[in-house]
């Protein structure tokens, strides 16, 4: 007991101790909430509640993992429930599944899998996406979901007005599911509050067996997951929740902060504790945080303090443009690690939207610095791991259509999507699924002979197969890998053997599965191999071993903390994002969420804005966010960018060095590939030779940007070389003129690209399409 209450607080001290009765805990940011959790789980241990009816409810497996752990140190041996909303659900719905028109071996889409089905649904349900995209009528069905609305629902309220498109593909998407003996991930939690709420009887049967009920993260809670822990807290409601209004971020994908809000209305009765003492950042930084937020209404006040020492002073950078930013902060990191003994592991950089790695990315990689994205390419998502898993999901449940599109001509084996379209077809008839009509080949009309005969070596492959799914799980890989030659067929898609990555994911995928036999000597089975993995979540990517910067979204850093954390971006249509701000309850989450991507830092924090952004390859003047008129500016440290703005024509602000040009054959795993396809998109490709200027010329100019020196090439200076050697502006140039080249003589510009001395035209003359940069270029415009 000394250990378990030693160095509490007086207000953890009282959340720790409560037992029974609903409670709520506002944990502001920093103040310890995962040690009061799993410090009153033990408490409650000590006193007596048998573990097997404590469930804690977590948003991550990390999460989830941490408790465990702490949990395990304060009271050994005993096992609690401790996993995501998503893997509780799961594991009661494998009990309960024919109560649903399940088995209980039903297979998990991730996000993939479900769009394809879905995809197949609005095929079926004979649904023009003309208007609107499988996307947005998926979206539309997920939220219908988390709200608990059925097929039946959507169609009856719609009914008046006559049934939207969403409306006519739910009802059939959810039946091919059924078919399929599969759920989505919104399925998972629909089924069980489904559950808890028509069979009484089941409901306090489960109420009694899980008698308290711990929730984390409560203000990032659905109405879906608000059901199932009230469903679960009638007969014995000692509902415990934690979490803090104001970093609610996820109202974009159905959480509800009204759910903690309204809590104590819900249970009148709850004990509040407030845990309002930070022990992660100074109090330079939660002031910042402190006066932002209660700019807020819809929140529970709370007092936030520290008693760490004051600290530096944040940081309001603003930079030029994006390029100047990113090169900024990324010289910055690398002089701390130089210079003042940090590790690249104690930065972060947050930012609102994904498409601003880019620069950072760019800026860390020229710098040699190493770093890690969050929310790249998962490894379960990976092409190679993708069709293993789906060999493993068909032999596991052999209703899983998708799984079978995927593999039955993955290595190629004759069966082309005329084929796989045939079969689809047959099975949508007769409403079965896709395996059971590969067994019906013969009666297939209009299906080729030879066609035929490729489905029937399939399906012998799969019944061979299907023979191993009992065996250890790292048998069963390893012999799906030698019976289909996985490892040939990614051997011939490498070009002259560069590139091994692929086999390598295959052999660590082997791996998985030896380390989860080892961990699972008794309750090992395949489906509960194939739920874990179904179930990573986003944020479980995080490696907080590694010895790198992280670069993540704010969303992402949710639950995090870093010595120096740097916010950019902080600006008009970005932080707040535009689409925010027609709603007061959208605006008020954008603020949440630079409140939460400030309390992230521990040390010192600077957030940055610019003059001008490039956005979809055009520079753009960038205005600071109404955010920054919410803090503390009299105690902060503001900086601004001492850059000469008229070196260039009024179009030029955001040009960047020629050394920002990535090559175009350039690879790298650590490279985000969004981001990447996002340079490859804004690089200049080759031009005119005979209108380059001389390569060391051009950054010479560029550096010497801020000292006004005479121009190269013999021009006075930066207007007249902006001006071209016609003295023409090189903005006067459009798609459409007709110009006359010294060499290749008339010709009319086909398009113009990029900005300042990058500015670039494609002129068609009759010798053949060429590309020249205007500023360094002899061009006579004929018509303007």
């Amino acid at each position: 007991m000394d250990v378990i209450l030693q160095g509490l607080t007086e207000a953890q001290t009282d959340a720790v101790t409560h037992i029974d009765g609903p409670l709520l805990i506002l944990a502001g940011p920093g103040s310890g909430k995962t040690r009061v959790v799993t410090h009153r789980i033990a408490y409650m241990i000590n006193q007596g509640v048998p573990p097997s009816q404590i469930a804690a409810l977590t948003f991550t497996n990390k999460a989830a993992d941490e408790m465990r752990a702490r949990v395990e140190q304060l009271a050994p041996g005993k096992s609690v429930w401790m996993g995501t909303f998503h893997r509780f659900c799961a594991q009661l719905l494998r009990r309960y599944a024919t109560m649903v028109g399940l088995t209980e071996n039903y297979s998990i889409y991730d996000s993939s899998d479900a769009k394809q089905a879905m995809k197949r649904a609005i095929e079926a349900a004979d649904i023009s996406t003309s208007h609107t995209s499988p996307e947005q009528i998926a979206t539309t069905i997920s939220n219908a979901k988390n709200r608990l609305v059925t097929p039946e629902m959507m169609l009856a309220a719609t009914k008046r007005s006559g049934p939207t498109m969403a409306a006519r593909v739910y009802p059939v998407y959810q039946q091919q599911l059924l078919t399929a003996n599969a759920v989505d991930f919104d399925d998972l939690l629909l089924h069980v509050a489904l559950l808890l709420k028509e069979h009484p009887e089941l409901r306090q049967e489960l109420d009694t067996r899980f008698r308290y009920i711990l929730v984390d993260e409560y203000q990032d809670t659905n109405l879906a997951q608000y059901a199932i822990v009230r469903g679960l807290s009638i007969n014995h409601p000692n509902l415990s929740v934690t979490g803090d209004p104001d970093q609610s971020i996820y109202g974009w994908r159905g959480a509800d902060i009204n759910n903690i809000l309204d809590f104590e209305k819900d249970y009148p009765s709850v004990k509040t504790v407030r845990l309002e003492q930070n022990y992660r950042s100074t109090p330079n930084i939660l002031r910042a945080a402190d006066q932002l937020i209660r700019h807020n209404r819809r929140r529970k006040n709370k007092e936030l303090y520290t008693h760490n020492d004051e600290g530096d002073a944040v940081t309001l950078r603003i930079y030029e443009n994006g390029y100047e930013e990113a090169d900024g902060i990324a010289d910055e990191i690398a002089n701390a690690i130089a210079v003042e003994g940090f590790r690249p592991r104690d930065f972060a950089i947050l930012y609102r939207m994904n498409a601003l790695s880019r620069s950072i990315e760019h800026s860390m990689r020229r710098r040699n610095l190493p770093y890690q994205i969050i929310n790249g390419l998962e490894f379960y998502q990976r092409k190679e791991i993708k069709d293993l898993l789906a060999y493993l999901h068909l032999i596991n449940n052999p209703k899983h259509d998708v799984a079978l599109q995927r593999v039955i001509n993955t290595p190629t084996r004759g069966i082309g999507t005329k084929t796989i379209a045939y079969l689809r077809s047959h099975a949508d008839r007769h409403g079965i699924p896709m395996l059971e009509a590969t067994r019906q080949v013969d009666q297939i009309e209009g299906l080729a002979k030879r066609s035929a005969t490729a489905v029937k070596r399939f399906v012998e492959l799969y019944d061979r197969l299907a023979i191993k799914a009992t065996a250890t799980l790292e048998d069963l890989i390893r012999y799906i890998v030698e019976e289909t030659r996985y490892e040939d067929h990614l051997l011939k898609t490498v070009v002259d053997g560069q590139d091994s990555s692929a086999v390598a994911n295959v052999d660590e995928f082997i791996t998985a599965g030896v380390e989860f036999d080892r961990y699972h000597p008794d309750d090992g089975s395949l489906e509960l191999f194939l739920e874990q993995t179904a179930l990573v979540a986003d944020t479980d990517a995080f490696e907080d071993n590694t010895d790198r910067v992280t670069v993540m979204t704010l969303h992402a850093a949710k639950g995090l903390e870093f010595p120096r954390v740097f916010v950019i971006g902080v600006e008009d249509g970005l932080l707040p994002h535009s689409r925010s701000k027609d709603t007061d309850s959208g605006f008020e989450e954008e603020r949440r969420l630079l409140f939460v991507g400030i309390t992230r830092a521990k040390e010192r924090l600077q957030l940055s804005c610019c003059k001008s952004r490039t956005m979809r390859g055009e520079s753009r003047p960038a205005i600071s966010s109404p955010f920054f008129n919410e803090l503390p500016l009299d105690e902060m440290r503001r900086v601004e960018s001492e850059l000469e703005r008229n070196w260039f024509d009024e179009d030029s602000q955001d040009d960047y060095p020629e050394s920002w040009d990535l090559p175009e054959e350039e690879d790298d795993e650590d490279f985000d590939s969004e981001a990447a396809a996002s340079v490859k998109e804004t690089a200049d490709p080759p031009f005119d030779e005979s209108c380059q200027l001389p390569e060391e010329e051009l950054k010479e100019l560029v550096a010497k940007k801020k000292k006004k020196k005479k121009a190269v090439l013999g021009l006075k200076t930066a207007a007249d070389l902006m001006s071209g050697p016609s003295s023409i502006p090189v903005t006067a140039y459009r798609e459409g003129n007709l110009v006359r080249h010294g060499e290749h003589g008339e010709g009319r510009i086909v398009s113009v690209t990029g900005r300042g001395p990058k500015r670039t035209a494609t002129i068609r003359f009759d010798d053949g399409e060429h590309r020249f940069r205007l500023a360094f270029c002899e061009l006579e415009l004929i018509d303007g």
